[in-house]
């Protein structure tokens, strides 16, 4: 195994440990995602409501829901379960590219995305490793046309059950591959020509689901239409790298291999090189918060395409430039995996006193609930621990509790299923995941007493319709 293999899965490894330890999922999507896993029939309260992203999903999750009905587990049992398959599953992805690559080009650039977006729920885990391992197929010229035709076929129907975005990259794929084609710098043969019959595929496939599986939650479909363009908006994007500056330098270390790809023989990249890092790992140390792993999502998937195209253009050069980037993009996706769970560490400490047993509006309770948003916003970025007069008050409450509706989730599974610590929601606007249907449905097979509370407060407070 290479240097920068090895540095990665170290990364990976001390991520997933570390994520699974503070049971961090329980502050974004994760937490509805595991809790309907543990309620009852996950598809029914919540998965049906995404059934256009089903692969994924139960790819991510569904294990977990099994493990949970198969073998009638305890609530920590279930989380630490929950949250350890969930970082088992772009591993395995990570393993069967490994198994079928010609070249280590798909396995180490999959490992390093996935480093950036593990911390969210993002279906697009699942899509790009299996995008790549389509790709990783087609590229490979021991492999006849007809095969190449029936993994763009079944690959495609599943990646079609993933993340749209995966159209998207396809169509990237297309056009960048084109100009290095005309450059001298062309990508595997009928790669491009793959890419393009796999963006039609894709997209028909998202027009299907859209149509047939529609969603009927109306919080859902606003957040839907809401970050619609979150895909195709330059403005979104750069915003996503200048909030996260750790981001545009990891982004630069994918890069950089490739660079000679395109004709670039800068003398001082390597300097240019270790400055980038440096200036990654003190923002991953000092600027890492809830958001830097869902904000990745929407540049990382495309910096994977570019970068997986100027290595395929001249695979060998690429893996010899490639392992010292690769390890400085570990090293600093393990500073701000630290980072980041080190203050969910804290976020917990700080909720502890404010459990009770019973149902609380954190509104009544009597010290303020730290709400406030941390200002000003430039020391945000580059130094969090400056931010505000107490940084946990000041900063990581505020930060890590933004999405809300996950605080009633979160509460419940700290406290052993005893107290249930929530935001009022402020209207149509809040994300209400569940629909009021199937909760009552869920209640009518609650597990427990403690189950039963928590249900009939999200069906009191937090269910859609």
């Amino acid at each position: 195994m290479d240097r920068s293999d090895k540095a990665l899965l170290a990364a990976f490894l001390l991520a997933a440990v570390l994520g699974t330890w503070t049971h961090c999922l329980l502050l974004n999507d994760g937490a509805v995602l595991m809790s309907a896993g543990w309620f009852g029939d996950a598809w029914d309260l919540y998965f049906n409501q995404i059934a256009s992203r089903a692969v994924s999903v139960l790819t991510l999750f569904g294990p977990a829901w099994a493990a949970r009905a198969a073998f009638g587990l305890g609530a920590d049992a279930y989380m630490i379960l929950a949250h350890a398959l969930y970082f088992a599953a772009p591993l395995v992805l990570w393993l069967v590219l490994r198994g079928i690559e010609r070249d280590r080009v798909f396995s180490r650039l999959y490992l390093a995305i996935v480093l950036v977006m593990m911390y969210f729920p993002s279906e697009l885990i699942v899509g790009i490793g299996l995008w790549l391992i389509w790709l990783a197929l087609v590229s490979d010229p021991a492999r006849s046309t007809r095969s190449a035709v029936t993994a763009t076929l079944l690959l495609g129907a599943m990646m079609a059950f993933t993340h749209p975005a995966l159209a998207l990259m396809s169509i990237l794929y297309v056009v960048v591959g084109a100009i290095l084609g005309a450059m001298g710098r062309p990508a595997p043969p009928r790669t491009v020509t793959a890419a393009a019959a796999m963006s039609v595929l894709l997209l028909a496939g998202y027009f299907v689901t859209n149509r047939w599986l529609p969603t009927t939650n109306p919080t859902i479909i606003a957040a839907l239409q809401a970050n619609r363009f979150a895909y195709i908006n330059p403005l979104w994007m750069l915003k996503a790298v200048v909030l996260f500056p750790m981001l545009a330098a990891l982004w630069f270390l994918l890069l950089a291999p490739g660079a000679k790809a395109v004709g670039l023989r800068w003398r001082f990249l390597p300097a240019a090189t270790l400055v980038v890092a440096v200036l990654g790992l003190w923002c991953a140390a000092t600027g890492t918060g809830l958001k830097t792993w869902s904000y990745s999502r929407h540049t990382g998937a495309y910096i994977l395409v570019l970068a997986l195209l100027l290595a395929l253009a001249a695979p060998a050069e690429w893996l010899r430039e490639a392992t010292r980037p690769l390890v400085l993009f570990a090293s600093i996706v393990a500073v701000a995996a630290v980072s980041y769970n080190a203050d969910v560490f804290l976020f917990g400490r700080f909720l502890d006193r404010d459990l009770k047993p019973g149902v609380t509006d954190a509104a009544t309770l009597a010290a303020p609930w730290p709400s406030r948003r941390p200002d000003p916003l430039a020391a945000l970025i580059l130094f969090k621990y400056g931010a505000g007069q107490d940084y946990v008050r000041d900063v990581v409450m505020p930060t890590y509790d933004w999405f809300r509706v996950t605080l009633a989730f979160y509460s419940f599974f700290r406290s052993d299923r005893t107290s249930v610590l929530y935001h009022t929601l402020g209207g149509g606007a809040d994300w209400q995941p569940f629909e009021c249907p199937a909760v009552q449905r869920a209640l009518d097979h609650a597990h427990d007493a403690r189950d039963r509370v928590f249900i009939e407060f999200i069906s009191r407070h937090y269910c859609a319709g």
